[in-house]
């Protein structure tokens, strides 16, 4: 009876050496990258969930409940000021507190030159992972507007 063993393993079934320390630090690399992309996808998504319950009563909540944004129509123009605010309550604990540090996520300084307006809208809406994503909520289209202008003005 014949064992079954690799074609790259010698008969006997264990690895060379050489072979063995190049797998051990693939898996390595692996795991690592998992972990890291587990820990920014945590530390994203528990930084907005934590400020859910600020963002209840804050000034997105409060704003639109006093009719001071339009529901129907064309929105509103983009209110960086208040992209400000909404970039600090979301998205400062990833990108610094005035988006320029970076950390977690890169730094936004100069963000225009690498993106128009509809394209940074286009990114918030739909961002890639590690980046949460709060697009639908809890931003509404006029949020998104703001904080793209906010982004775009640093």
């Amino acid at each position: 009876m014949v064992a079954f063993a690799p074609k790259w393993a010698p008969r006997g079934g264990s690895l060379p050496k050489e072979r063995h320390s190049v797998h051990v630090k693939r898996l390595g690399s692996l795991l690592l990258v998992a972990v890291l992309t587990g820990s920014l996808a945590a530390g994203c998504s528990k930084s907005s969930e934590g400020s859910a319950s600020a963002q209840a009563t804050g000034p997105i909540t409060d704003a639109a409940s006093n009719g001071l944004r339009s529901t129907g129509g064309a929105p509103p123009a983009a209110d960086p000021a208040h992209g400000k605010e909404i970039f600090s309550q979301n998205c400062s604990s990833c990108h610094g507190a005035d988006g320029t540090q970076g950390g977690v996520g890169p730094s936004l300084k100069g963000e225009k030159s690498r993106k128009d307006t509809p394209a940074a809208i286009a990114w918030i809406k739909n961002p890639v992972a590690p980046m949460p994503k709060l697009y639908p909520a809890p931003l509404d289209e006029q949020d998104v507007a703001d904080v793209a202008a906010y982004v775009e003005s640093l």
